[in-house]
């Protein structure tokens, strides 16, 4: 059984449909699919310094090499921008089409990406997206995150963040918290997610956690 998390801090944010999330050192990017757009939110003002253009966001969100990745249109495919310019530098395919791919996040091991409707999160090497490891799971995945050997993702209808501890690739912990979390990211202190109900970026803290 899942235990609860108690949220430690919460920004309301102006949106109508929150995507993705990813943690850049400063700054937590957030897409959003009305407005279409990414937007920098300074964590301690809640206040939006810097907007990026990006058609079609679907849902999660990631930085690769100091650019944004963003799972944008109808196929799901990997969208990367400069992320001061906004300009689309490049577009990968989903690598499997027809899939529902939500999650993704970029970290030393490579690129993970989780699928909703398979209930499997894939690790791959960002530069020939070659599958490096698999792992089914529990739930559906709607976005994914890392920290301290675990890759940590996001259950929507479940109202769920769940961890997989990598060494023995077996989830570990199912922690309920507040609305419908949906893409999720790790500053090194704590858990952010999209609060997809109440149009929120909200911050848990999980014991036993610490940075990678």
């Amino acid at each position: 059984m899942p235990f609860a998390a108690g949220t430690v801090r919460d920004i309301p944010v102006r949106a109508f449909k929150l995507c993705g999330l990813t943690w850049t050192g400063e700054d937590l990017w957030f897409s959003e699919a009305v407005s279409n757009q990414i937007m920098a939110l300074d964590p301690v003002t809640g206040e939006v310094r810097h907007r990026v253009p990006c058609a079609d966001v679907r849902t999660d969100l990631t930085t690769l090499d100091g650019d944004l990745v963003q799972i944008a249109g109808p196929d799901r495919d990997l969208r990367i921008l400069d992320r001061r310019r906004g300009e689309v530098l490049a577009e990968r395919p989903n690598p499997r089409p027809g899939n529902v791919l939500c999650g993704l996040e970029a970290t030393r091991h490579g690129l993970w990406l989780g699928y909703e409707d398979l209930r499997q999160i894939d690790l791959r090497d960002p530069d020939d997206m070659r599958l490096l490891a698999s792992y089914q799971v529990k739930r559906p995945v709607a976005g994914i995150t890392m920290s301290d050997g675990f890759v940590v993702y996001s259950d929507y209808r479940g109202a769920t963040i769940n961890l997989l501890d990598l060494a023995r690739g077996v989830e570990v912990a199912s922690v309920s918290v507040a609305g419908n979390p949906t893409g999720i990211a790790w500053d090194g202190t704590r858990i952010w997610y999209c609060d997809y109900t109440t149009l929120q970026l909200r911050a848990i803290e999980i014991p036993g956690i610490a940075g990678d």
